[in-house]
């Protein structure tokens, strides 16, 4: 860490990391995982979150959306740990953006590994774009 109120450098706890996909992203495929962003992260253990932002077309009809943290690409984590977020409905069509927060959650590498923010959607009738973030702070 530091005594200051300077960024902590590289390998240090309070370490901070952060990737931006701007919105709009790259279009989603309905019932199909994707990786939204990713960071790499040095070993140690991290706290991790992100969010997945979704823009449907006019006529896009939304049933579900799903936010992950993993370190397997293109996967969702299981349900009930924190690196999952969901968002249910019936049929919506929404007229603005929706964001799905997901985390914090602590991830514990012995290497160096890539941390990816997996975005899902079941929807219908159009099409949709995500967009999102990942921001990674080490705690140890």
């Amino acid at each position: 860490g530091s005594a200051t109120n300077d960024a902590a450098s590289a390998g240090q706890i309070g370490e901070l990391l952060n990737t931006i996909v701007a919105s709009p992203g790259a279009s989603q495929t309905s019932a199909t995982p994707r990786n939204v962003t990713s960071v790499s992260l040095t070993a140690g253990e991290w706290e991790v979150t992100g969010a997945v932002g979704v823009i449907p077309a006019a006529t896009t009809s939304i049933t579900q959306l799903r936010a992950g943290l993993t370190v397997t690409t293109a996967t969702m984590p299981a349900l009930g740990d924190n690196a999952l977020a969901q968002w249910s409905t019936a049929a919506d069509v929404p007229v603005n953006p929706i964001v799905v927060p997901v985390g914090p959650t602590r991830i514990s590498l012995a290497s160096t590994t890539t941390v990816f923010l997996v975005g899902d959607a079941i929807f219908s009738v159009s099409t949709m774009t995500d967009y999102g973030s990942i921001r990674a702070r080490r705690v140890r």
